[in-house]
C-alpha cells in the first residue's frame, strides 16, 4: 500500500518531468524562413567570429563562406567533424574531415546538413595566439530542444521542491547520521592512513612536477597550449580538484600541495620522522593576528586572480610567477607564524577548497565523542610522540566541519585511544555556514563561475579582449572588466541575496532570526550549487583540451622533444556533442541539493513548517534563477 510519503515524492518527480517536458515543447524559438538553405560569411579575427552565433532549423543546409582578418586561424565545426584552414587575404580555405588534416581540399564554402538539434560550436583549431583555446562560436539548430528541457526540469524542480517542503517529512539539519566508518570497513586504508611516510609520498612526486612547472613557465614555450604548466594546471589540475577529489575527497589536496612543504620542513626540521619535543615545537612562533583570523583575505585575493584570470591560465610565465610567489609566501610566512597559517588565512586556493569541502563525501571525525571529552593529552591538538599536532591549528576531536581540516591525518597517527577514522557520508553533510566572510566566499564563487562561463566559455569577442589587456592594451576596457567582476561579487550579488533573506524573513512572518542570520545560513544553497557549477564549466575544459594535455607530456616545454611519443596529438574535441548532457544534468542536480538542505537549514531555525517554507522562498527562486542563468550560457 503506498503511503503518503511516497505518494508526495512520486508527484514532485513526476511534476519535474512535465516540467522539463513543457520546456521541451512549448518555450519559443527564433522566427527563422523556412528556405531550406541558409548561407552565412564567417570572418575570424583574435580572439572571435564575426558572426559569433548563427541559427538555423533542422534539416536546413548550411553554406558558409570563412575569411580571417589577421592571422591564420581554424574553423572546427561540432557535430559534423569539419575543419577549415583559414587564411588572411584568401578566399579558398582548405577544408577537409576531421581535425588531423586527412583529405583537405581548396574550397569556398563549408557546407553541411544541419540534422541533429541542439547548441554546436565551432572552434578554431589553429593555435593563434594566447587565447585561441577560448576562441569559439556557436550553432544553434532550432528547435534546441536540450536548452528548453533544462530550463522547465530547472522550474520544475523548484515546484517540486517546494511540494516536498510543504507537505513531506521534516528533514533534520544535520542531513541524517548516516556514515561508514572507512578505516574499520577497508583495513588497507586504515594502515596507510597510519604511516607517517604518507604524506611525504604524495607532497615528493608533486614537488618534482612543480619544479617542473617553474622551469616550463620561465622557460619553456610563451604558448599557453603548449606548454605543460598551463595544460597541467588549468586544464587537468584544475578538472580533477573541481570534479574529482574535492566532492569525494574533501581537502584531500592539501595533504599533496607543495605549497607549504618548505615551510612545514623548516618547523619540523623532520621530512618523516617526529620530534621529541612535537608539543613544544611552536614555542618562539607567533600565533595569527586575531583580526585577520577569517578567510576575508583569502577572498580579496582569491578576486585578484581571478581579475587577471586571462592573462593567469594562458600565460605561461605569469602562471609560473604566481605558483612561485605562493611558494615563497608560505614558506616565509612559516618562519614567523605557527602552524599552516598561510594555508588557513591567505592561500586564495585554500579559501574555495574550505567551503567546498563542506560538500565532500568524506570526513575525518572522532569516533567518540565521549573519548575525546575524557582524554588529557589531547595529543591530536598539541601533538605527541607518533605525531605532530593538527597543523590547521584544530582540535579533531570536535571537529564538527570539513571547513579547516586539511586531510593530513596526523591525527589518525597521534591520537593514543585510535579513536579518530574518516568517515563516509552523505553529499553535503555539513551545512553551517558560521561566518559572513564564509557567506561571500560562496557568493563570490557563484558570482566568477559566471563571468568565468561568460569570458571563457562565451563567443563575446570584446569581453576577451577587455581581459586579455596585457595583448590587446586595452586598460579602459579592462577596468570595465575588472569592475564588473568585483562590483558583481561583492556588492550585486550579495545584495540580491541580502534582499531575498530580507524577503523570506518577512514572508516567514516572525522575527525570531534577524536577516543577518538568514544571510549566513541560507549562503549553504549556494555551496552544492557553486560546485557543480564549477563542474560543468570545468568538462569543456577537459573535453576539448585533453590533446594539448598529451601533447605537453612528451614536450613540456615546447622544445620539439616527443618523451612518450604523444607530443604530435592532433586536436580534436573528445565527445563535443555530449557537454550539454553532461553540464544540464549537473547543474540540476545542484539545484535540488541546494534545496533539500536549504529546507532542512530552515527547518532548524522556523519553528513551523510554513515559516521555514516561507523564509526560503526568496532564495530558493534566486538559485533558480542562477541555475537557469548557467543552463542558458552552456546550452542556449
Amino acid at each position: 500500500m503506498p503511503t503518503a510519503r511516497n505518494i508526495t515524492r512520486w508527484t514532485a518527480a513526476l511534476l519535474t518531468v512535465l516540467a522539463g517536458a513543457a520546456g521541451f515543447c512549448l518555450l519559443p524559438g527564433p522566427d527563422l524562413p523556412d528556405d531550406g538553405v541558409r548561407r552565412f560569411d564567417i570572418k575570424a579575427e583574435q580572439y572571435a567570429y564575426h558572426p559569433s552565433r548563427i541559427v538555423v532549423r533542422r534539416g536546413d543546409e548550411v553554406r558558409l563562406r570563412l575569411a580571417s582578418s589577421d592571422v591564420v586561424h581554424g574553423l572546427y565545426m561540432e557535430g559534423q567533424d569539419l575543419n577549415a584552414f583559414i587564411y588572411p587575404g584568401r578566399l579558398l580555405f582548405n577544408l577537409g574531415r576531421g581535425a588531423a588534416g586527412a583529405g583537405y581540399a581548396p574550397a569556398e564554402e563549408m557546407v553541411f546538413q544541419a540534422d541533429r538539434c541542439g547548441k554546436y560550436r565551432y572552434r578554431c583549431s589553429v593555435t593563434c595566439g594566447t587565447l585561441h583555446p577560448f576562441m569559439q562560436g556557436e550553432l544553434i539548430v532550432e528547435p534546441n530542444y536540450p536548452f528548453r528541457a533544462g530550463i522547465g526540469s530547472a522550474a520544475g524542480i523548484l515546484l517540486a521542491g517546494f511540494l516536498l517542503m510543504a507537505t513531506g517529512k521534516r528533514i533534520p539539519p544535520a542531513a541524517g547520521k548516516r556514515r561508514l566508518d572507512l578505516l574499520r570497513a577497508a583495513p588497507p586504508i586504515g594502515w596507510l592512513a597510519r604511516r607517517r611516510w604518507l604524506q611525504f609520498a604524495l607532497v615528493l612526486p608533486g614537488l618534482a612536477l612543480f619544479v617542473l612547472f617553474i622551469i616550463a613557465g620561465f622557460w619553456g614555450s610563451p604558448i599557453g597550449n603548449r606548454n605543460i604548466v598551463i595544460t597541467f594546471v588549468w586544464i587537468l589540475w584544475w578538472f580533477l580538484l573541481i570534479t574529482v577529489l574535492l566532492p569525494f575527497g574533501s581537502r584531500i589536496w592539501c595533504m599533496a600541495c607543495p605549497f607549504p612543504f618548505f615551510g612545514e620542513w623548516f618547523q619540523r626540521r623532520r621530512l618523516i620522522g617526529v620530534r621529541p619535543d612535537a608539543r613544544r615545537m611552536w614555542r618562539g612562533y607567533k600565533k595569527w593576528p586575531g583580526r585577520f583570523s577569517n578567510i576575508w583575505v583569502q577572498n580579496i585575493l582569491f578576486l585578484g586572480l581571478c581579475t587577471i584570470s586571462a592573462i593567469l591560465v594562458t600565460r605561461p610565465v605569469t602562471t609560473a610567477a604566481v605558483l612561485l610567489g605562493l611558494v615563497l609566501t608560505a614558506t616565509v610566512l612559516s618562519a614567523v607564524f605557527r602552524q599552516r597559517s598561510f594555508c588557513n588565512y591567505l592561500c586564495p586556493v585554500s579559501g574555495f577548497l574550505s567551503l567546498y569541502a563542506m560538500a565532500a563525501m568524506v570526513e575525518v571525525r572522532a569516533k567518540d565523542a565521549a573519548v575525546c571529552r575524557v582524554c588529557r593529552s589531547k595529543s591530536c591538538a598539541a601533538g605527541g610522540p607518533s605525531g605532530w599536532g593538527c597543523p590547521w591549528g584544530c582540535h579533531p576531536g570536535r571537529l564538527e566541519r570539513n571547513n579547516y581540516c586539511g586531510m593530513c591525518l596526523e591525527c589518525i597517527k597521534t591520537c593514543p585511544n585510535g579513536n579518530m577514522t574518516i568517515n563516509l557520508r552523505p553529499f553535503c553533510a555539513d551545512t553551517r555556514i558560521k561566518g559572513t566572510d564564509e557567506a561571500f566566499k560562496a557568493l563570490i564563487m557563484v558570482s566568477v563561475a559566471l563571468v568565468y562561463s561568460v569570458t571563457l566559455l562565451g563567443t563575446w569577442g570584446t569581453v576577451k579582449s577587455w581581459a586579455n589587456v596585457s595583448e590587446v592594451g586595452d586598460w579602459q576596457g579592462f577596468l570595465i572588466y575588472a569592475g564588473i567582476i568585483w562590483i558583481a561579487s561583492l556588492g550585486i550579488f550579495p545584495g540580491i541575496w541580502f534582499s531575498a533573506c530580507a524577503a523570506g524573513r518577512r514572508l516567514a512572518g516572525s522575527h525570531g532570526v534577524d536577516v543577518k542570520t538568514l544571510f549566513r545560513r541560507y549562503a549553504f544553497l549556494l555551496v552544492p550549487l557553486g560546485l557543480t557549477a564549477w563542474a560543468a564549466f570545468s568538462f569543456p575544459l577537459i573535453m576539448v583540451n585533453w590533446s594539448y594535455i598529451l601533447a605537453t607530456a612528451s614536450d613540456p616545454l615546447g622544445w620539439g622533444w616527443n618523451l612518450f611519443g604523444t607530443a604530435n596529438t592532433a586536436w580534436k574535441p573528445l565527445y563535443p556533442g555530449l557537454m550539454v548532457y553532461i553540464q544540464i544534468p549537473l547543474l540540476l542536480l545542484g539545484l535540488a541539493f541546494s534545496l533539500k538542505r536549504g529546507y532542512a537549514i530552515a527547518a532548524s531555525l522556523w519553528e513551523g513548517r510554513k515559516a521555514a517554507v516561507l523564509s526560503l522562498a526568496p532564495a530558493a527562486i534566486v538559485c533558480t534563477a542562477v541555475v537557469m542563468a548557467f543552463i542558458k550560457l552552456f546550452a542556449g
